[in-house]
């Protein structure tokens, strides 16, 4: 079995908000069936703000078919993307800094009826959007980062990037290139008052 992580460095606090289990499609399937991810939900602080943050990694197999196609996988998909829609709209309604990052298993753009039913919630950033990876012969991204809330004017303008990941006696560390952004989090005393 497969979990979501999240490194955090040292000196800054976070503390682990539940796991957003609704992402497990499969949670009501016998035992023997093999489960899907629950996705981890972090609050980390800096500079006196907060970012909730929320890693997935969502069902394989719909990698670009439309979220009605016939495929199982792609009904997984849609009822992990209508787990994350509650999310979205919790954190807008909170009025919270947010991203969501990881495997979404999807070559998700701006116009993908997956994400469009986040972006009908609140506006969203898509950090990967309009832009091939250069890893896995230039395809576009299936693991993106979603910034949502006060977090969407935190990232640094052209900040993607991609680490490709040296091939070393035909063993991959991970048949996927990390993928990360820049933030700045301004200091809350710089913030204008209400």
């Amino acid at each position: 079995m497969q979990h979501t992580a999240l490194a955090v460095r040292a000196d800054i606090p976070f503390e682990q908000n539940p796991d957003v289990t609704a992402l497990d499609a499969y949670a009501t399937a016998p035992a023997s069936h093999h489960h899907l991810r629950s996705g981890l939900d972090i609050t980390i602080h800096q500079n006196g703000q907060a970012l909730r943050i929320l890693v997935v990694h969502l069902k394989a197999g719909c990698p670009d078919n439309l979220p009605h196609a016939s495929r199982p996988a792609c009904a997984t998909l849609w009822q992990q993307f209508a787990a994350l829609d509650d999310w979205v709209a919790d954190r807008t309604q909170h009025h919270e800094a947010f991203a969501i990052m990881g495997d979404f298993n999807r070559h998700l753009t701006v116009h993908d009826p997956l994400f469009l039913t986040l972006l009908r919630i609140a506006p969203l950033d898509l950090a990967t959007a309009g832009v091939a990876s250069p890893c896995q012969g230039g395809s576009y991204f299936i693991d993106h980062i979603i910034l949502g809330g006060a977090a969407r004017a935190w990232k640094v303008p052209n900040s993607l990037r991609v680490i490709p990941l040296a091939e070393e006696t035909g063993q991959n560390l991970s048949d996927h290139c990390p993928v990360s952004i820049s933030l700045h989090l301004p200091s809350a005393n710089q913030l204008p008052q209400p």
